[in-house]
């Protein structure tokens, strides 16, 4: 055979197995995109990387300190999303229902989430999301200051009294100049003075519209306000905060947030811990739950693919990860419970982890109204801080923001 002809046979050859292999390219590992912070990198890179290396279903690749919202406004969404108990409203043609794949998929285990946190992140029978860290409004309290003041740790049955008798016990002053607070206040946003408005048995939106006008609303807003006018314990929104609750000159911390640990923690001095909130004048329920979930987008051409990844972002052993590296607050019942297991001397500050997983039963998730932010923060909050500042009553206030409310959701509801 001369080399034209050898040539000819091989090229053949080299076509019909390629043509052969052909059918098989799709065989590949389907690659789907996931935008993370930077700080998690360090954690959550090799975990993502053996998971790559170990399976054939999917590859995960992450877009370390992305911009998910702009990705998505540029029509270049990553194939699972970063959500959470308010923004499913809103992203509900975003999402990829997930029901019928966890329907059919024998080793999800979803018995094993906490139930209000799966379902914070369902919306209208259909599950759009996994979650996969939580947060919930608690009382952290400087045990430092606490040991000082001759005075017992806050417990789980502590009412308003209580919080008050020690509020003023720590509280202290040189003259007229506080020199330590005995509790913290947020201002600025609904994060304190809702779960008051809660445990008083009223809430932001009752029967579909905004109720802090209720007499029940009123009376949380007037303990709010009466923990800084009337009590003098609480620095005001024009006060010195001495550095807030990381500062170490303020006894407690009400309704903080699990986000805060690491700025506690980096604070050598600072000895600290948790407790669930104290009872309202009605109620326990009312601490602000909020929870974080991976989804899917119901763009993704890799539709069981990015279900794949989703479900091993939200396994045990990768929440266990995220909660032993990274301090986020797992969702699954049996992630908690080995947390739970380790003796509370041995534990990282805060140590009462009771509290905090105990804290899912009393905690409430925020209205899905989907303007939800823009009304509260935009039209409702300028008015709770007139009432902080003294001009306007409680009541005033709570008819003042019902009212402006109310008109801001029937122009922005769609």
């Amino acid at each position: 055979m001369n080399k034209s002809k050898k040539w000819l046979v091989g090229s053949v050859a080299f076509a019909l197995a390629f043509t052969l292999q052909a059918p098989f390219a799709h065989s590949a590992t389907p690659t789907v995109t996931v935008v993370m912070p930077t700080q998690w990198k360090d954690a959550f890179a090799p975990e993502i990387a053996a998971f790559n290396k170990s399976n054939t279903t999917v590859n995960i690749e992450v877009n370390w300190g992305g911009a998910q919202d702009q990705l998505i406004a540029a029509n270049k969404s990553p194939d699972i999303i970063n959500t959470g108990d308010l923004f499913v409203a809103a992203q509900k043609n975003l999402l990829l229902d997930l029901t019928p794949y966890m329907a059919k998929d024998k080793t999800i285990n979803s018995k094993d989430f906490y139930p209000a946190l799966l379902n914070a992140v369902k919306f209208q029978g259909r599950q759009l999301a996994l979650p996969y860290r939580f947060n919930v409004g608690l009382l952290y309290y400087n045990k430092t200051l606490f040991d000082s003041a001759g005075l017992a740790y806050p417990t789980a049955k502590w009412t308003q009294k209580n919080l008050i008798t020690a509020g003023q016990k720590l509280t202290k002053s040189s003259g007229t100049t506080a020199t330590q607070w005995g509790i913290g206040s947020t201002f600025g946003w609904w994060g304190e003075w809702l779960i008051h408005v809660r445990q008083s048995g009223g809430d932001w939106l009752q029967d579909g519209v905004v109720a802090l006008d209720s007499p029940e609303a009123i009376k949380g807003l007037t303990f709010f306000r009466d923990k800084v006018s009337k009590y003098d314990m609480s620095p005001g929104p024009k006060a010195d905060s001495l550095g807030g609750f990381s500062g170490g000159k303020t006894g407690m911390e009400y309704g903080g947030h699990t986000g805060n640990w690491p700025g506690y923690n980096a604070v050598s001095s600072l000895k600290w811990d948790i407790s669930v909130l104290p009872r309202g004048s009605k109620s326990s329920k009312g601490a602000e739950l909020a929870l974080e979930a991976w989804g899917v987008s119901a763009k993704t051409a890799n539709k069981q693919a990015a279900y794949e990844a989703v479900k091993f972002l939200t396994s045990v052993a990768f929440l266990t990860t995220q909660w032993t590296e990274l301090r986020l607050p797992p969702t699954r019942i049996s992630v908690a419970n080995a947390a739970l297991s380790v003796p509370v001397a041995k534990r990282p500050s805060p140590q009462n982890l009771e509290a905090l997983f105990g804290g899912i039963a009393t905690g409430m998730t925020l209205p899905r109204t989907i303007p939800f932010i823009k009304v509260t923060q935009e039209v409702v909050q300028p008015i709770i801080d007139k009432m902080l500042e003294g001009t306007l009553t409680p009541q005033e206030a709570g008819d003042q923001a019902t009212a402006a409310a109310n008109k801001a959701l029937s122009i922005l509801q769609p």
